[in-house]
């Protein structure tokens, strides 16, 4: 008798112990039941004894809201409650109905599935607040994380962050010394154009980036420059030389035809006395005339030359006009550019600046989840509650960590 008394102590210390295990997941297994604004996707179906298969009622099947009182409305079975029943229960209900309504022997088979909810709103020391959809069996925990977690400190964005900034700032602050060093070297290079010395030495860049680079185009630049003016000068020494000639041609021309107009004066006045013969003039007047056509054609070439000449001068005047214009036209663009620069390195350096102080108001110690308070709001109700509470849609959670500085607005 004892044995069997032991045997059922034993009983019930294991019937205890399977309650105390299966009470939670059946509490945790229990069914949704709906609510205002559930979205359901609603299939209806029966079956067709003749197509030995099953056949939707297209009429009926597809997606209804809840109404904010709670009601369903369908076509055919009309409106009922449906806020506060399971899927299981309201498909039930349905299929009663409209075997009702439509006088059909055998109810029809329905599926109803949750499409949507209202969503949860999550407030507090989360690191993104707001809504968070809401699925059956979501828990606060669940909801915190769906917010991106616990709020905290961010040191390791700020190091990441910081880094960004200073090297912006950095980068920033070189620009500009870049740009003001070559606006240094422009002007230097200006006045000495201006001064007369038509291919200046580059000014030098020293700790300005590109410098090697930016000094062989410079210095190419101005071989580029001096080869154009050496070409003109040589172009304009020819022509010069040219020009001399020309002039010695001419005043060799100028001589012969003085000469050969007093010899035409003297044949002619002898002629007309009749001692010299008429076959002498004509012979010095086509001579003269000659030497007068030539002298024309050493006129004509020395117009041309002088114009050529002129067209060397003016070109080898326009490469140091041109360079004095770039010049010009890059310190008017540099200008531009480091006003520009200016901008962005201060801004850089105030967001530097800013994102340090903020970090250096924040704790550095990360809150844990036992440090947190939960606050639920559900309708006109407001309470504490534990992480692993189930939620509700629409209902808000703030979460509250009183040491942790809250996430910003």
């Amino acid at each position: 008798m004892a044995r069997r008394g032991g045997h059922r102590a034993w009983a019930g210390v294991a019937a205890a112990a399977c309650w105390l295990v299966l009470a939670p997941l059946a509490q945790a297994q229990e069914p949704y039941r709906l609510h205002a604004q559930d979205r359901l996707l609603i299939r209806v179906l029966t079956w067709d004894f003749r197509e030995n298969s099953m056949t939707g009622w297209e009429g009926l099947s597809g997606e209804y809201t809840i109404s904010p009182e709670g009601n369903l409305h369908l076509p055919l079975a009309g409106a009922l409650r449906a806020e506060g029943m399971t899927q299981a229960e309201l498909a039930a209900a349905i299929s009663d109905l409209l075997r009702g309504r439509a006088g059909l022997e055998e109810p029809p088979q329905l599926s109803i599935e949750l499409a949507a909810s209202l969503p949860v709103f999550v407030l507090g020391a989360v690191e993104n607040r707001g809504a968070v959809p809401f699925h059956p069996g979501l828990t606060a925990r669940q909801a915190m994380a769906l917010a991106g977690g616990i709020f905290r400190a961010p040191q390791s964005a700020d190091i990441v962050r910081g880094i960004m900034l200073s090297g912006e700032a950095t980068e920033a602050a070189d620009r500009l010394r870049w740009l003001r060093a070559e606006e240094e070297r422009i002007r230097t290079e200006l006045a000495a154009l201006q001064s007369g010395d038509v291919a200046p030495q580059p000014a030098g860049t020293e700790g300005t980036p590109g410098t090697d680079v930016q000094s062989q185009l410079q210095e190419a630049e101005r071989n580029a420059r001096q080869v154009r003016l050496d070409s003109y000068d040589d172009l304009q020494i020819v022509l010069k030389a040219r020009a001399q000639r020309l002039d010695q041609q001419m005043s060799l021309r100028d001589e012969q035809i003085a000469a050969t107009r007093e010899e035409l004066k003297d044949i002619t006045s002898l002629n007309e006395r009749g001692l010299a013969v008429n076959a002498r003039v004509t012979s010095l007047t086509t001579a003269l005339n000659d030497l007068e056509a030539k002298r024309l054609e050493l006129e004509t070439a020395q117009l041309l030359l002088d114009e050529q000449l002129n067209q060397a001068q003016r070109d080898s005047s326009t490469i140091t006009t041109d360079a004095v214009s770039e010049r010009l036209q890059r310190l008017t663009e540099l200008e531009s550019e480091i006003s520009a620069a200016e901008i962005r390195e201060r801004s850089a350096r105030a967001q530097f600046t800013a994102m340090m102080d903020a970090s250096g108001t924040r704790s550095s110690d990360a809150p844990s989840e036992s440090d947190l308070v939960f606050t639920l709001t559900r309708g006109d109700q407001r309470s504490k509650i534990q992480p692993d509470t189930v939620l509700q849609p629409a209902d808000t959670l703030d979460i509250a960590a009183p040491t942790v500085t809250e996430a910003p607005e």
